[in-house]
């Protein structure tokens, strides 16, 4: 009889990835469409799951770590009215009902009667008899659990495989995420600091004309759809950076909606964090709210962030009705319907009634201060005590006091060394701040040196067990060293991970006093003399000694300089002042069977060994090639070369080939190590 295999392993054949047991965040997903995440977006994903997995070690079942990059709200009770209604709903005998797919029509009448509160107006309404002096009715809202899953199903609505979302960078990263896993494409639009980190119109025009042209050049030769920007995701207020847009920016807002209108974008407008804008004159504004916008606009609310319920995940959408149709129709066709009792909650929030206004007054009016004042408390720890509010400064200074003690306290109020906030990047809303640790690149801990995002995630992590959300994470625009970092959690757990950032910053010895740069013609001679000195120290005793012996400072420069124009841009130099202290080459098309990528060459000069200058070259390479789309590389060693072979599995290489290679008359054996780009 056949013996066929049992329904666990055929599924883990087809789903490797369920093998690993995973603490922390789940597997970050793939493509419904079985193509790969662009480069951006995998980057983003990479940094996601390094963050929320990789990083982590064994011990995190039972030792906590300190989590600096959580989106939970601050610790505060539940909006009472929402918490009221849910409630009075529970203590109702209709519970045995199913709710019904687009959520019952008194309970989106109230939301309706809210958002038409907050100025959403229609004003190229439908001919329906239901529709109110507003152009609006209950058919333009329904809710599900949670934006995020909103935001899933509007993708699909919207976009046809090769359509663009183009998003802003800095953004929330699981968006961008969620998009490219529905099947569109992402595409960053970034933020500049010199338009103080908001959505520069004329740039947004552009940006969409160009992807709009440059899709139609790909596609006009192809029978059937050219895809197009369908969708710009305006977080407003922008997560992370918490920069907000509201009245005060009218005309700005303005503008982006009519850019997008004529160009036949949608704008999906999220509202989330509108709620915890601090000036509460300059909330967040709606688009919707713009007349003429309504009909280009998707609005999203939600309760988790604002109103303290994160873990009912509720969330309401209001657009065009032809567009709440099809999410109905998403919603029934996956789900069958959210629970009635999420309804209940957010029209507790979300009324129109004096009632939850002089509640939400209330509310707010405390949550907005604390929020304040946790950003205040994190400011004071970074940059010094003397960088806030005088009218916060005791407030500020017994919290740390009470927690560390005097001494600590004092250190700690000092600031972070060579940590700041970016220029102009303060946040008006929400519980994020980014930081800048661009001043540490380059210094070393235990020789190993920060460069990258992951180098300075492993090393908090192997400090203190600290760790947040990196640059790359949120599609930081920028080449600084940067993390996002929560202030919403509670005053010691925040004090405690902010010093265990200043206490780690004091471990770290001083960079390297040299550059890594691409070669020059002026450096062929020296990287000669490396090349011939290195080969004659490391492969004594290994390579025949007439081998040797043939090798020639001045024909080793001939050579290099006779190639240089050809090789010019294949060589990284590691350099002190005008001093070569070793080079790395590289081909990024090597032909060589399924890898993309080869680091052809490494030498360190004699003398300099053992100081990092490998490693930095060799990791600088990794990046250049990984910035070019290439996936993995492969590095040839001689068999008997201990060092080197040594050297490279500490660098994460495993021996997947091996081959004969012809030196002088002689052939020897060559290690194929194997190296993941990521």
């Amino acid at each position: 009889m056949l013996t066929k295999s049992s329904a666990i392993d055929r599924l883990l054949r087809e789903r490797p990835h369920l093998r690993e047991r995973r603490f922390g965040l789940p597997n970050i997903g793939a493509r419904l469409d079985g193509e790969e995440f662009n480069p951006t977006v995998q980057a983003i994903a990479d940094a996601i799951d390094f963050y929320g997995y990789e990083v982590r070690d064994e011990n995190i079942t039972t030792i906590p770590d300190t989590d600096l990059g959580s989106g939970n709200p601050t610790m505060f009770p539940p909006f009472p009215p929402a918490v009221a209604a849910m409630k009075k709903s529970l203590d109702c005998d209709l519970m045995y009902r199913y709710p019904y797919t687009e959520g019952a029509d008194e309970i989106r009448q109230k939301l309706l009667d809210y958002v038409e509160r907050e100025g959403f107006v229609n004003t190229n309404p439908y001919s329906y008899d239901d529709i109110d002096e507003k152009g609006l009715s209950v058919h333009n809202i329904t809710f599900s659990v949670s934006t995020s899953i909103l935001f899933n199903q509007i993708i699909n609505i919207l976009c046809n495989p090769g359509d663009v979302v183009l998003v802003t960078g800095p953004n929330y990263g699981l968006f961008t995420i969620r998009t490219e896993r529905a099947g569109a494409e992402v595409e960053v639009l970034k933020l500049e600091k010199e338009d103080n980190f908001l959505v520069n119109p004329s740039k947004l025009a552009k940006r969409i004309d160009e992807l709009n042209e440059s899709l139609q050049q790909v596609y006009h030769r192809r029978k059937g759809y050219v895809p197009r920007v369908t969708a710009f995701l305006n977080a407003n207020p922008n997560n992370p950076t918490g920069k907000v847009m509201g009245k005060n920016e009218f005309s700005l807002l303005y503008e982006i909606s009519d850019i997008c209108m004529k160009r036949g974008v949608f704008v999906i407008d999220d509202l989330v964090y509108r709620d915890i804008t601090y000036d509460k004159d300059n909330l967040a504004m709606p688009i919707a709210t713009i007349p003429g916008m309504f009909r280009n606009t998707i609005s999203l609310f939600g309760l988790s962030k604002s109103y303290s319920m994160a873990s009912l995940r509720a969330g309401f959408v209001v657009a065009d009705e032809v567009i709440i149709r099809e999410i109905i129709n998403r919603i029934f066709q996956t789900m069958d319907s959210a629970p009635a009792l999420i309804g209940e909650a957010l029209v507790g929030a979300f009324n129109g009634s004096e009632e939850r206004y002089q509640a939400y007054n209330s509310y707010f009016s405390h949550l907005r201060k604390i929020y304040v004042y946790k950003f205040n408390l994190l400011k004071a720890m970074v940059c010094g005590i003397d960088a806030i509010a005088p009218t916060l400064k005791k407030r500020v200074s017994e919290t740390v006091t009470n927690i560390l003690g005097e001494e600590e306290a004092r250190k700690i109020l000092a600031g972070i060394p060579m940590v700041s906030f970016p220029e102009n990047l303060e946040p008006e809303s929400g519980f994020f701040a980014i930081l800048d640790f661009t001043q540490i690149r380059g210094m070393k801990y235990k020789g190993k040196a920060i460069r990258t995002d992951e180098d300075l995630l492993r090393f908090f992590y192997a400090t203190s067990r600290t760790r947040f959300l990196v640059g790359q994470s949120i599609s930081w625009p920028y080449d600084e060293l940067v993390g996002r970092i929560t202030f919403s959690l509670e005053e010691e757990k925040l004090v405690r991970g902010i010093t265990n950032i200043h206490n780690a910053i004091l471990l770290l010895e001083p960079k390297d006093d040299y550059i890594i740069r691409k070669n020059i013609y002026a450096d062929q001679e020296q990287m000669a003399r490396i090349k011939v000195d290195g080969w004659k120290t490391a492969y004594d005793s290994i390579v025949s000694s007439s081998f040797l012996n043939s090798l020639n400072y001045e024909e080793q420069t001939k050579r290099y300089q006779a190639s240089f124009e050809e090789y010019k841009d294949l060589v990284f130099v590691a350099v002190r002042r005008n001093e070569v202290l070793g080079y790395a080459c590289f081909n990024p098309m090597p032909n060589i069977d399924w890898f993309d990528s080869e680091l052809v060459s490494l030498y360190v000069k004699p003398g300099e060994t053992g100081k990092g200058i490998g490693t930095s070259l060799f990791l600088e390479t990794c990046k250049h090639l990984a910035s070019l789309g290439k996936k993995n590389m492969v590095i040839w060693c001689l068999s008997d070369n201990e060092k080197a072979i040594q050297f490279y599995q500490e660098l994460g290489g495993s021996i997947v080939k091996t081959k004969k290679a012809k030196i002088g008359n002689k052939y020897y054996k060559e290690y194929g190590f194997y190296f993941h780009l990521k």
